[in-house]
């Protein structure tokens, strides 16, 4: 049964921005590890260039549950969840000048770019003490509602294929794989082996 005190919402409320990064942090930290070696300056990072405005959040009680981060190449979530600036100074004064253009240009080079016509999801994770309770299925659907009303043709997700559990769940709910990206030199620094890229068809929207 739904738990009806869970309350499925588009903005990140700023009380809960820590509780945002520690929730993506704790998903994927491993995965940011190369951008941003340190862990505390990684979450400080995270924290600075997270856009509030571009997520699906669970929240019960005031307590985060679950967050989705959203992309398109324009229009509302234009840009992504992380606003990522090309100018490295805007970072130096947490990260040192190197180690902001390493993280500039490491995040940019791994982000994905999407394509007109298309919502991407930039990462969704759900806290531990709820998975299995409905909470990634429920920022999901509100996601696929956000692509129709936005006239998107298609959701497009990745999923690592050390998450087998992610994958059943996103098949569940329709999504087909249209890619699977090895990784076969770098398993050792990212922990998995291939990248997986599915996708929803929601409708009718403009031609890529």
């Amino acid at each position: 049964m739904a738990d009806d005190r869970v309350v499925i919402g588009r903005t990140l409320p700023e009380h809960l921005r820590d509780a945002g990064v520690i929730l993506f942090e704790e998903a994927f930290g491993e995965k940011m590890r190369t951008a941003v070696p340190d862990r505390d300056k990684r979450m400080a990072y995270m924290r600075r260039v997270y856009s509030e405005t571009h997520v699906v959040v669970a929240t019960r009680d005031g307590e985060l549950l679950g967050m989705a981060g959203l992309s398109t190449k324009d229009g509302t979530y234009r840009g992504g969840l992380m606003d990522i600036a090309w100018d490295p100074r805007r970072h130096s004064d947490l990260l040192g000048f190197p180690g902001s253009i390493r993280a500039v240009l490491g995040l940019r080079m791994a982000a994905h770019r999407p394509a007109l016509g298309e919502l991407y999801v930039d990462g969704i994770a759900v806290a531990p003490e709820v998975r299995g309770r409905g909470i990634g299925t429920r920022l999901l659907a509100e996601v696929a509602a956000i692509a129709r009303e936005s006239s998107m043709r298609w959701v497009r997700l990745d999923v690592v294929d050390t998450n087998p559990r992610a994958q059943a769940l996103y098949e569940r709910l329709g999504y087909k794989v249209i890619r699977v990206q090895p990784f076969h030199y770098q398993e050792r620094f990212n922990g998995f082996r291939a990248m997986i890229s599915m996708e929803l068809p929601v409708g009718v929207g403009p031609a890529a």
